[in-house]
């Protein structure tokens, strides 16, 4: 049987906000450069002191002569404590995972560069305990997007440079539930439901840097929305009566409540596909939003640079999530109504000897959900702030090292709701994010 299930607008994707956890806004991931993480990604790419700025803003390639390349990773560890109104507790933390960031940037003359960018700019992971009281919200989501980016960059004038690539886009999202089908003497009726799917899609990026004087420089960036059309399997798994397994023997038991209506003909089948684990064929419509960038730097001397990033994300196009099939009574469909958000960021960077920089930072991200109803388990988002600190270790004049450290902490409101009543907070909703890379210039 063939089955679409569609995430309308949604980005692949661990911020929302967190990965392996979300934890940028909505399931934007902003873990490509753990030098700039140090500093809250205030100013990134136009600071000009790693080549994540090839993913950021392509016109900052002009920065780096020569050939140079970058490798490394952030590493994310979630806790979204959960207390629900009855006294129940639970939490949406998975194991630790780290996000690998690659770049590689080649000045070809005095006036054009290229460069690629390979990272995973969108993502999410949570999972709670299969059993856990609201397992009909959502008992895990993995959501990842890979994305090769070849970029050219060209120098118009000492002042102005300009930046564009194509981004090639593997997206693959796994997302489980469980599906209530109904009461039988007093005891619910269940299965499991899993669909994985995946995809390539592509998009685009373009970039711009001016710098009005030798040590100070205004960046604008922009990357597209990438629209997934993806395909995988739909599967019926682990059918429960109440927390026993069922099996064909009280299967046909509750076949005899049929004549008093408390499960349907059609839902037993359904029960029936379960206890023998069927998949279906399954498709999935995923898009990972726009967003725009705005960054400055300022060299104040030899010893001070300070940093400023704006950033804006088109999660407003995240309006619902659906999920479907042709096996009738299986789905449903998640309604975000979520909004835009915005992040702003400040940092610095002290360069304390020729081969010790000590850098921070803090930033701000609005949360994309616009009322709390429409807050999920899985995407259990918040606005929130990020404290950063970070150091770089100058070997020689080729290699560097970037060691970096962030807390993303959730504020305002949190709670969990269900049909329109309050049944739950979300006590924390905290990411520590631990960064390091490798700089080399050829």
């Amino acid at each position: 049987m063939k089955n679409s299930f569609k995430l309308a607008a949604a980005a692949v994707a661990l911020s929302a906000a967190f990965s392996s956890t979300v934890h940028a806004a909505g399931f934007q991931l902003t873990e490509q450069s753990a030098g700039a993480l140090g500093r809250a990604y205030a100013g990134v790419g136009v600071d000009g002191t790693d080549l994540s700025g090839v993913y950021f803003n392509p016109a900052t390639m002009v920065l780096h002569p020569g050939t140079q390349m970058q490798a490394g990773f952030v590493g994310i560890g979630l806790n979204l404590e959960y207390a629900g109104d009855n006294g129940t507790k639970e939490n949406g933390r998975e194991a630790s995972q780290a996000i690998p960031h690659g770049f590689i940037t080649h000045q070809i003359n005095e006036s054009t560069w290229v460069g690629l960018a390979m990272t995973v700019p969108f993502g999410m992971g949570t999972e709670y305990d299969s059993n856990w009281e609201h397992a009909d919200h959502g008992i895990s989501a993995t959501i990842l997007t890979f994305d090769f980016n070849p970029n050219v960059a060209w120098k118009a004038t000492e002042k102005l440079s300009f930046g564009a690539g194509v981004s090639l886009q593997y997206a693959q999202a796994d997302l489980k539930k469980r599906n209530n089908f109904g009461v039988v003497n007093g005891q619910i009726i269940s299965a499991e439901s899993e669909i994985d799917a995946d995809s390539w899609a592509w998009g685009f990026n373009l970039g711009m840097m001016w710098s009005p004087t030798e040590n100070f420089r205004v960046g604008v960036s922009y990357r597209s929305k990438i629209k997934h059309d993806a395909e995988g399997d739909f599967t019926l798994k682990n059918a429960k009566w109440g927390n026993a397994s069922i099996t064909g023997g009280n299967l046909i038991d509750m076949a005899g409540s049929l004549d008093n209506g408390s499960l349907a003909q059609q839902k037993l089948m359904l029960l029936g596909m379960a206890l023998n684990t069927q998949s279906f064929d399954g498709y999935a419509t995923v898009t990972a939003p726009a967003w725009a960038m705005a960054n400055v730097a300022w060299d104040v001397n030899e010893l001070l640079s300070l940093y400023g990033t704006f950033r804006w994300t088109d999660w407003s196009s995240f309006d619902e999530l659906d999920i479907t099939t042709n096996v009738t009574g299986v789905g449903g469909q998640v309604v975000n109504k979520w909004k835009d958000t915005y992040m702003g960021s400040v940092g610095a960077d002290l360069r304390l000897t020729n081969w010790w920089t000590l850098r921070g930072g803090i930033a701000y991200e609005t949360s994309p959900i616009d009322k709390p109803e429409y807050r999920t388990a899985i995407i259990p988002d918040a606005r929130r702030w990020w404290f950063a600190v970070g150091s770089s270790f100058k070997f020689d004049d080729n290699l560097v090292m970037d060691l970096a450290f962030a807390h993303l902490h959730g504020v305002g409101e949190r709670s969990l709701y269900d049909n329109g009543e309050k049944i739950g907070k979300f006590r924390k909703l905290d990411a520590y994010l631990i960064g390091a890379q490798l700089q080399y210039k050829f």
